[in-house]
């Protein structure tokens, strides 16, 4: 039974920290995460995905990239493909991959978060949950838990 409890709270501190250093190891190289909210690049980015972004200097994307950017009527970020990079106008044409047109208006090059270089499924939800206050008191419950389970292990085989 103390090998039982050992594995599972040894599990749950492991699975904590990989979670957390998800949010902060792109950080350090420069690529913000955000969370898909809505089905428009369905189904290459899902909704409840996380996509990992790296800012570089918009020129420089390409057809078939995918973006994040602010469109100018949200605060919110959105993810959409870009259909063409107009360098002369400083704008991009964008659409979404479940939308049969392109975007309304064209994306100016100021309002580029940057271009994605990874997108996971699911795993936005959950580090939405985690950036929030419930999320970190459930973090650190999880944390404390894992290290009750080792510790009454521990005593059980003493």
């Amino acid at each position: 039974m103390a090998k039982v409890l050992n594995f599972i709270g040894t599990a749950i501190i492991i699975i904590v920290i990989v979670l957390c250093l998800s949010l902060i190891i792109p950080r350090v190289f420069g690529i913000s995460s955000y969370t898909v909210l809505t089905g428009s690049m369905e189904p290459s980015v899902p909704v409840g995905s996380v996509v990992y972004a790296k800012a570089v200097e918009p020129s420089t994307l390409e057809t078939g990239d995918i973006a994040v950017f602010y469109d100018g009527r949200s605060d919110l970020p959105v993810t959409h493909r870009i259909v063409e990079n107009q360098t002369e106008n400083g704008q991009l044409i964008t659409k979404g991959d479940a939308n049969d047109s392109a975007d309304l208006a064209p994306i100016p090059y100021p309002n580029v978060i940057g271009k994605v270089v990874l997108h996971l499924p699911v795993l936005g939800r959950l580090l939405a949950l985690l950036g929030s206050l419930a999320g970190k008191a459930a973090v650190l419950a999880f944390i404390l838990g894992g290290f009750l389970l080792c510790e009454v292990a521990r005593r059980m085989r003493q």
